[in-house]
């Protein structure tokens, strides 16, 4: 509930604070006199666009500041606590504006952004104008109201809930099944690479192998020369170095007699024989062994050629061959890891169809039973409110779409469930009821929007509620009537009505009057809580007259006593 509004340097007004009470108040004045500042002004906590026009003339910034206080453990409080923007019972919106454009919102003290305000706005206040008729053309809408007045939110959002995890459950299975498209595409390349790799059969390192083997073979006259001569020079030939110190051992050894320190060095000569012969043997075997086949070199060249074009196919260097190849192995042997996931997807997918379907069913029961009560309430209320053959009707019909793979028709689990709402109306009698869109002039779509409003808010977890000039376009006894229907909602909510009609604003239990004054340094707007002597003389004054006489005074008078004493008629 709206406790307290400040308002500084929007538009005509230039300060003011005003205090609030429960029920229904009347807010009322001379046209022009400045009453739509306040919706202005009520709009900008509500998140409405920022709109520096309506900063006063001179000054840089303006301020609009609203005090609420709601239910603990209510929808506001359950939103504030989830925003971490709790801070006791009482709710705390600022909202500042600048030349530049550069406005400020604050949440019990907390920098907050725009759309944060609106969410939360949508829990506190309820504007009721002329264009918001229009909504009730809207089928979304239409499935709100009939939704709120059956009563069975609760089930509606967890519908919607199991309806976004059904889509999430099902655009996972066909990107499952997309993936095994692909998988199957992709088991058949690796089907393919991996027996091209097996005919070319490429050995562990055989590339870097078969490298150093090429070299090798490439100058394999050198290699064969060399090991031959230096054979000859260790071992084989006249002179050769292992004979020549057989000879100096044996001369030192002669001197051993003469000198022992020589012994040390004669068996250094010893094992230098030996390990000169050990590597001739060595030297020997790799000429024996060596493969003299000439057709060697075009083998090499071959599985050279080979490789590379088997690493060009793959778009890697040669080097990368066996990680590569490793790879491919491992990635065939796991293709088919998601087929258990998918059965798995399956099986949730069941339940959670099975689950959202016996809902939508329950949903759809209730929608039909509410439809019959809330149909027959707003026919009863429109032709209370001057439409005295009017027939509203609720169509309440299923939703189908297509299921080409089956080739049938299917409910499509949406996320409001698969009903379509539609409301019609008859305005006369002998007509057939058509949707509202279709033949509702604006009078009439004005008394059937304020019927549904004021039938279906009391399921409404708003608790305040505005109707700016509702009445527009009606009089006498109607305007009475609907005077009483506010009257009625504010038993249970806070409802303000800014009115042009006497008739409706004696209704109000408070009354507050918007003022214009023209001073010599500019014009100002006021607004002015009324007490029981200026309720009857500004009753008085929207009665009409260039002056207001005795008598319009007493009757004034009297129809505020008269309404306040005789309770509202009760709704059927």
């Amino acid at each position: 509930m709206l406790t307290s509004l400040t308002i500084r340097h929007i538009a005509l007004i230039d300060e003011l604070e005003l205090q609030f009470a429960p029920g229904m108040t009347t807010l009322t004045g001379e046209t022009g006199a400045g009453k739509s500042i306040l919706i202005d002004a009520i709009g900008l906590i509500q998140g409405e666009r920022a709109n520096t026009q309506l900063i006063r003339a001179g000054c840089d910034e303006a301020e609009v500041i609203g005090v609420f206080s709601f239910t603990p453990r209510g929808p506001v409080a359950e939103f504030l606590h989830e925003q971490a923007l709790d801070d006791d019972d009482e709710l705390i919106i600022r909202r500042t504006l600048n030349r530049e454009g550069r406005g400020k919102i604050w949440i019990n003290g907390r920098p907050a952004p725009a759309a944060t305000l609106k969410t939360l706005s949508r829990l506190l206040i309820d504007v009721h104008g002329q264009h918001h008729n229009q909504k009730l053309l809207e089928k979304r809408y239409q499935r709100e109201l009939l939704d709120s007045f059956a009563g069975h939110t609760p089930d509606t959002q967890a519908l919607g809930q199991m309806a976004r995890e059904l889509r999430k459950l099902e655009n996972q299975r066909e990107e499952i099944r997309q993936a095994q498209k692909n998988r199957e595409d992709r088991r058949a390349l690796l089907a393919f690479q991996l027996e091209e790799i097996d005919h070319i059969a490429p050995e562990a390192d055989e590339f870097n192998l078969r490298h150093q083997q090429l070299t090798r073979l490439s100058r394999q006259d050198e290699w064969h020369g060399v090991i031959a001569t230096q054979l000859e020079r260790l071992f084989d030939g006249d002179q050769n170095l292992h004979d020549q110190l057989g000879q100096a051992q044996h001369a030192l050894s002669r001197l051993l007699a003469l000198d022992e320190t020589l012994a040390p060095l004669i068996d250094a000569l010893e094992t230098a024989q030996i390990h000169i012969n050990d590597t001739a043997e060595s030297l020997r075997d790799r000429l024996d062994a060596e493969d003299n086949d000439p057709g060697l070199l075009d083998h090499v060249h071959i599985r050279l050629d080979q490789l590379h074009q088997l690493a060009r196919k793959h778009r890697i260097p040669p080097e990368q061959l066996d990680d590569h190849i490793a790879t491919l192995r491992i990635e065939a042997a796991t293709l088919d890891d998601h087929v258990a996931l998918g059965a798995t997807l399956n099986e949730r997918i069941t339940v959670l169809s099975d689950t959202f379907d016996a809902l939508a069913r329950k949903i759809s029961t209730q929608r039909h039973a509410a439809a019959k009560i809330l149909a027959d309430s707003v026919t009863r209320t429109i032709r209370q409110l001057g439409m005295p053959h009017g027939q509203i009707d609720i169509a309440v019909t299923p939703i189908e779409a297509n299921d080409p793979e089956h080739d049938r028709r299917v409910e499509p689990r949406g996320e409001q469930g698969n009903d379509d709402i539609s409301f019609l109306i008859s305005a006369n009698r002998g007509q057939p009821p058509q949707p509202l869109d279709q033949i509702a002039s604006g009078g009439e779509l004005a008394r059937v929007s304020l019927a549904f409003k004021t039938l279906t808010a009391a399921f409404d977890p708003v608790e305040t509620f505005i109707f700016d000039e509702v009445d527009t376009g009606i009089g006498g006894a109607i305007a009475e009537i609907v005077g009483r229907h506010l009257r009625e909602l504010g038993q249970t909510r806070q409802v303000f009505c800014v009115t042009h009609l006497p008739q409706v604003a004696a209704q109000g239990q408070h009354q507050i009057q918007v003022q214009k004054h023209h001073l010599e340094t500019g014009t100002i707007t006021t607004i002015v809580p009324l007490n029981a002597q200026a309720r009857i003389e500004e009753i008085a004054r929207m009665m009409g007259g260039i002056e207001i006489s005795a008598q319009t005074r007493a009757l004034a008078q009297e129809m505020i006593q008269r309404d306040h004493g005789q309770k509202a008629t009760p709704r059927e």
